[in-house]
């Protein structure tokens, strides 16, 4: 019995210890995978299909920018906090998406 604690204690803490090693952040894994198609690109046709799907990403990501801003703006009526903790993130949000929009528009460029 004691074996099998153990066993199923070694096995999850390799488990836990093993999955923390290999998580990156969204922002990092979208940066390689930009880089990865840029790179992966040799033909012109490639190098054209990639630059229109970076372009299509970057004004997905201003328009939901946009979308967060009027959420931002809009009333919702609740508690004068909640709202404005909540306004906060959508401008938080909104700002991050920007800031993406604009790398992925800086990484078109160079392409």
């Amino acid at each position: 019995m004691k074996v099998n604690k153990t066993i199923s204690l070694l096995l999850i803490a390799g488990f836990l210890a093993g999955s923390s090693v290999f998580a990156v952040s969204q922002d990092t894994e979208d940066r390689l995978l930009e880089q990865a198609l840029v790179s992966a690109a040799v033909t012109k046709e490639q190098k054209v299909a990639v630059g229109t799907y970076l372009k299509a990403l970057a004004q997905q990501k201003t328009e939901r920018a946009e979308e967060l801003r009027a959420l931002a703006r809009r009333s919702t009526g609740g508690k004068f906090l909640a709202s404005n903790a909540q306004s906060e993130r959508f401008l938080k949000q909104a700002a991050a998406l920007e800031r993406e929009a604009q790398r992925t528009q800086e990484f078109l460029n160079n392409l």
